[in-house]
């Protein structure tokens, strides 16, 4: 199959004539490009489908049977584009003047460009403001006060928006809005697809702020334009608290996954501090001016105050009536305590362990938009810690008061073979990898976390199993179908564990020597009958360091992720989460017993 210049992608939630005009503009303008059109539609109601199958049989049309956000549509369409590059379209823009040849041309000179973007009008003669700077504490104070808006020409207070550039210049910025997006097919490869945790909004800030992570730069090249209608407003007016909410939720996400949970928390103040003195001061204008309450522009504005001071406050979205304040109090104060816990644990662990710290970490996957903060975790792991081997980490003497780290990757799916193992073998670090056995080069067999973002995943085959093996990674057990060990009788018990054992010894040609509870689901049965078929170590998922594990047959590890922030992992990695395993204790304490 050839491949194309471009691959034009085109989400769409009930735009039908403005996506209509859209397309119209593509063909007629976009000059002397091999291109395709794909455009996913979001579960659109007002016959976008039909006109877009009648009008324009060539188009790829996605038809999905719900609104599943921007950013996972844009995915689906990416996944069977066949262009060079991908161009992220709005569907309520026009192209102008072969703009989309002109793009292409000039990315085919920038190879070190990830992402172009071009100009954006609203009309012929007034140019939209674009390419702002990204997310940060001291931005989004100044936005959500109304300070960047009231000296938006100050250097300083229009520092995020940048009106005194005229966009008019060519040069390198932080973003590209999403309406105009030429993305490098090459760059996606090695930095993975747009975020499907922002439903929409920041979804483009978040893809280039990881471009540019990678090394990759970011362009705003003015040579060409294309008009955006309404300024962009088209989808979100039609439901605009919902859109507004979506906005300070999507920061928030941005704040979480790239600044560090501090910053996260600040940024969530900041909202719920501005937004309530918003309301406030929008109801006393409201009260004392009676023609301006009367105003919908006025209410609208106050409505959008409301709604966003409750979500920064509770996580209450618009249309969402029953609150669940008990269990979101308690989810936000366990993540708080178990981060200053952890903290404070950090301090105190140099003066209780005079010997080295052992502590593991494992991993679940590591998805393409996760490379390279995986990969600054192993680059610390490298230069502050010492890695060894799982299976020599209770046993290896030093006399250093460090901390001696293990690796482990629990399933095994094949994106962490892709994605994971290159980063492990440029630092030459060890790890361990645990392989459930009746689902080899096959879909997972056992329920998925909906934490982990599995989808189309499969766990890796023999061959691969036996590729890792020879480049000196351990292999080691997770049992065959990855159940609850805990609810099997003695005789399934022992099968998971013996015919687990028994494969990957034929595979690898050696003594598989540990296995790691699924679930971690684990009791003293289950640890003996480990023992009793030849297992030496057996990994919970306790959050213990190993110094304080109770035997060889639970062994206590930290649950880490790529997208916990450095600091976050650097808590995990010292041990100092330990202070989680507190937490749990006096919650069984509190709430009653419970069997793993």
């Amino acid at each position: 199959m050839n491949q194309l210049d471009v691959s034009i992608i085109v989400v769409n939630w009930n735009t039908e004539e403005l996506l209509n005009n859209c397309i119209k503009s593509i063909y007629q303008y976009a000059g002397n490009v091999d291109f395709e059109v794909i455009v996913i539609d979001n579960a659109s109601s007002d016959g976008s489908v039909e006109t877009t199958k009648k009008s324009f049989p060539e188009v790829t049309l996605i038809e999905n049977s719900e609104n599943i956000g921007y950013a996972a549509a844009c995915n689906q369409g990416i996944r069977i584009a066949r262009g060079r590059y991908a161009l992220v379209l709005n569907s309520d823009t026009l192209i102008c003047d072969s703009a989309i040849e002109k793009t292409v041309r000039y990315a085919d000179k920038h190879p070190e460009a990830a992402v172009i973007g071009c100009q954006v009008r609203e009309t012929q003669d007034k140019i939209m403001t674009t390419c702002f700077g990204l997310p940060c504490l001291l931005n989004i104070f100044l936005r959500a006060s109304g300070l960047a808006k009231a000296f938006k020409n100050n250097r300083f207070f229009g520092r995020e928006r940048k009106e005194w550039w005229h966009r008019d210049s060519e040069r390198e910025v932080d973003m590209v809005p999403g309406v105009f997006m030429l993305v490098r097919h090459t760059a996606i490869d090695k930095v993975g697809l747009m975020d499907e945790d922002y439903f929409f909004y920041v979804e483009e800030v978040d893809w280039c702020y990881r471009f540019s992570k990678a090394g990759w730069k970011i362009i705003f090249w003015p040579g060409a334009r294309i008009i955006h209608i309404g300024g962009g407003r088209q989808s979100s007016n039609k439901q605009p608290l919902k859109a507004y909410v979506q906005n300070v939720k999507s920061n928030l996400i941005f704040f979480r996954k790239h600044r560090g949970f501090i910053s996260y928390l600040v940024a969530r103040v900041i909202f719920l501090t501005l937004f309530g003195l918003k309301y406030c001061l929008l109801t006393v204008g409201s009260i004392t001016k009676v023609k301006r309450a009367g105003d919908e522009a006025y209410r609208m504005e106050k409505q959008k105050a409301s709604c966003a001071f409750k979500f920064s406050a509770f996580g209450i979205e618009p249309g969402q009536r029953k609150l669940h304040l008990r269990g979101f109090i308690f989810r936000q104060l366990t993540e708080i305590i178990k981060f200053a816990g952890a903290l404070a644990y950090c301090i105190c662990l140099p003066l209780r362990h005079k010997r080295p710290r052992r502590v593991i970490i494992y991993y679940h996957s590591v998805n393409e938009r996760d490379i390279g903060q995986f990969e600054r975790q192993m680059r610390y792991l490298a230069k502050k810690c010492r890695v060894m081997k799982v299976s020599e980490i209770r046993t290896v003497s030093s006399a250093e008061r460090n901390v001696l780290v293990a690796v482990m990757f629990d399933d095994v799916f094949v994106s962490v073979m892709q994605n994971a193992l290159p980063i492990l073998r440029n630092y030459g670090l060890p790890a361990a990898f645990c392989v459930p056995t009746a689902c080899l080069g096959r879909r997972p067999c056992w329920p998925l976390d909906s934490t982990y973002n599995h989808d189309n995943e499969t766990i890796v085959s023999e061959e691969q199993v036996l590729q890792l093996d020879r480049e000196g990674f351990e292999i080691l057990s997770h049992t065959v179908t990855h159940p609850k060990l805990t609810i099997l009788e003695s005789k399934g018990l022992r099968a998971e564990l013996v015919d687990s054992k028994t494969v990957l010894e034929r595979i690898v040609g050696h003594e598989v020597c540990g296995v790691s509870y699924p679930f971690g689901a684990y009791d003293l049965r289950v640890c003996d009958a480990a023992k009793q078929v030849g297992y030496r170590l057996g990994f919970t998922i306790e959050p213990r360091i190993v110094n304080n594990s109770m035997d060889n047959m639970q062994i206590g590890r930290f649950a880490v992720s790529p997208e916990d922030s450095l600091i976050k992992f650097r808590l995990k990695v010292s041990g100092a989460y330990q202070v989680a395993e507190y937490l749990q204790t006096l919650k069984r304490r509190l709430c009653g017993s419970y069997r793993r």
